[in-house]
């Protein structure tokens, strides 16, 4: 009895921590960007303008990217990804022709990035640009906050 009391005390605290150190992350994505192009999130294509992140639940990593004049919104699940600690703070997108797709949004200085799983959509663009050829590349883009 005593054993499974330890065990329910341990696992507990193990849950506390990973669900503060989720929350610190989701929260240090927070930020202001100036995306000079039109891009795609999921379903939603967005203009270009100054956009603003907001972490709105960091146990499953939901995101929100609004023009800051809130005239365009999209909201994102994300996923954690762990990569080589990044310097600055950074927007990612996957670029095929003149086409841009949301990929990850970074943290200055952090181990793991958010990622938005690849829509049906960019998959789809994927296959047309890949029959012509053109390279793909991916843009980042630095933070301003």
């Amino acid at each position: 009895m005593k054993k499974q009391a330890y065990t329910m005390i341990a696992m507990m605290i193990c849950f506390g921590c990973l669900a503060v150190s989720a929350k610190a992350q989701c929260e240090s994505m927070n930020s202001i960007a100036n995306i000079p192009f039109q891009f795609t999130v999921g379903k939603t294509t967005l203009p270009a303008g100054q956009y603003a992140l907001t972490c709105l639940n960091a146990e499953s990593k939901l995101l929100t990217i609004r023009s800051t004049d809130r005239e365009a919104s999209a909201l994102m699940l994300m996923i954690s990804v762990q990569r080589n600690p990044s310097d600055g703070g950074k927007l990612m997108f996957h670029r095929y022709g003149t086409r841009y797709f949301f990929s990850q949004v970074w943290a200055g200085g952090e181990s793991t990035a958010l990622e938005l799983p690849k829509s049906r959509a960019e998959r789809l663009v994927e296959l047309e640009v890949a029959g012509m050829k053109p390279k793909s590349e991916t843009i980042a883009l630095t933070k301003r906050r």
